[in-house]
């Protein structure tokens, strides 16, 4: 089995003069799944050529032109250096859950809550084929989604998490991608079956220098649940790319909260569609970063239906010489009457090199609708920093005081104790300035 496709003329440029790699390791991905179903096949080949034609964004994508990924152009970074990491894992991650599933296909150590299924590929396709061909692949589109379409194209296995109807799991269920298999393309599956609840929470870290493009789909039947945290700790010499893209139904409530604390360069994709009425979603984050770290995050919140609310809060802590991206899109459809969205992104610099690049965007064509969006950009409060320092708090720590302050709020919005402590933790001492 040989996929031939080459790149035409009008391809763009910065895939053609690298297309013989990309294409050497498709065919060698061919031949390992040659045991895949014609559908999944199908779909990694439309997948591989369309990224043949999209190729690695460049800076001249208005959708990337803060965002330098040229360094990935050639898949070194993916194909041939994958990632460490067994040793980088926070606490919270190496033993502080009880279930943990490994990003070396789903090895579950601990006890799955009763209701649970988590499968890998190969065991899902055998047990339940219909529901994977149903998903899979269809909700995190890549038709204009080059980094989607590689994941798509290249992915050895995936984790398939399934809620079974009216199942209320009182545990979360937790993911780490660390070394293995599925270290450079992790690719997640979750489905939530009518009236259940589920917590997912994915943890990436690892060392060395790789490029990790990961991708995670949700599906929500209705009335159903999904709180899903994804917390980004890589390696400072990495690349992490993410996609993350829900599909909710009647009644149903999806939240996503990211944190982005590592990588030198990470860049997050985050989306819902709201395709019935009573829908709700919450997508917020919190990214802090130092040095010359850059942290993108896209959001896409699609109101299709009436009755459908939305909420994101997403803070930035910038240090040094870092820079921060945040685009976020609320589309709200002629049919979506009497949607309540709201949208923030604040942020905070701690230097006078640091960098923030903000655009909230509102799409409305329905007429009885309440939206609003909004973005800020400042410094610590001088004279708050003053007052404390007065009582006796040294200038180190009233610092620390004052931007665990203005991250509060996003935190509390983790609702699993050992992931919240844990960057509660990170973040008091992520920003020590060095006292006289």
């Amino acid at each position: 089995m040989s996929f031939r496709r080459r790149p035409r003329e009008s391809d763009v440029p910065a895939i053609a003069d690298r297309a013989d790699v990309y294409l050497e390791r498709f065919n060698d991905a061919l031949a390992r799944s040659a045991d895949e179903p014609g559908w999944l096949l199908e779909r990694r080949k439309r997948a591989m050529e369309r990224f043949l034609q999209l190729g690695i964004p460049s800076l001249k994508h208005e959708e990337y032109k803060y965002t330098d990924l040229s360094a990935l152009a050639d898949g070194r970074l993916l194909f041939a250096t994958p990632p460490g990491g067994a040793d980088a894992l926070p606490s919270y991650a190496a033993g502080g859950a009880s279930n943990l599933a490994t990003g070396t296909g789903p090895q579950v150590l601990g006890r799955v809550p009763h209701g649970a299924r988590v499968q890998s590929l190969a065991e899902a396709l055998r047990a339940e084929p219909d529901l994977v061909q149903r998903h899979l692949g269809t909700i995190a589109a890549y038709d204009d989604h080059a980094l989607c379409a590689v994941n798509t194209a290249f992915f050895s296995d995936a984790t398939v998490i399934t809620a079974e109807r009216g199942a209320v799991l009182d545990e979360p269920i937790q993911l780490v991608f660390g070394d293995g298999p599925q270290g450079s393309l992790p690719r997640v599956l979750i489905v939530a079956g009518r009236n259940s609840s589920v917590q997912v929470v994915e943890t990436y870290a690892g060392s060395g220098a790789y490029w990790r493009n990961a991708v995670t789909e949700i599906h929500a039947e209705e009335n159903a649940r999904v709180d899903h945290y994804r917390a980004q700790v890589e390696s400072l010499d990495a690349y992490h790319t993410g996609r993350l893209q829900a599909s909710q139904q009647r009644d149903s409530y999806v939240s996503s909260f990211s944190i982005s604390f590592g990588a030198t360069v990470a860049r997050n994709d985050i989306g819902t569609r709201l395709n019935g009425s009573g829908c709700e979603c919450s997508l917020d984050g919190l990214y802090a970063v130092r040095g010359d770290q850059l942290v993108d995050h896209h959001t896409s919140i699609d109101h299709a239906m009436p009755h459908c609310n939305s909420h994101q809060l997403y803070k930035g802590v910038l240090d040094d010489r870092a820079k921060g991206v945040f685009n976020g899109k609320i589309f709200v459809r002629p049919d979506a009457q009497k949607t309540d969205a709201v949208q923030s992104n604040k942020n905070l610099l701690l230097s006078d090199e640091s960098e923030v690049n903000t655009k909230p965007q509102l799409e409305i064509d329905a007429n009885d609708v309440r939206c609003t969006h909004g973005a800020t950009i400042g410094q610590l409060d001088s004279e708050a920093a003053f007052y404390l320092q007065s009582r006796g708090i040294g200038a180190d720590r009233a610092r620390n005081l004052l931007t665990y302050a203005f991250a509060a709020d996003a935190l509390e919005r983790i609702k699993v104790a050992p992931l919240r402590e844990h960057f509660e933790s990170l973040l008091l001492n992520r920003f020590a300035s060095q006292e006289s």
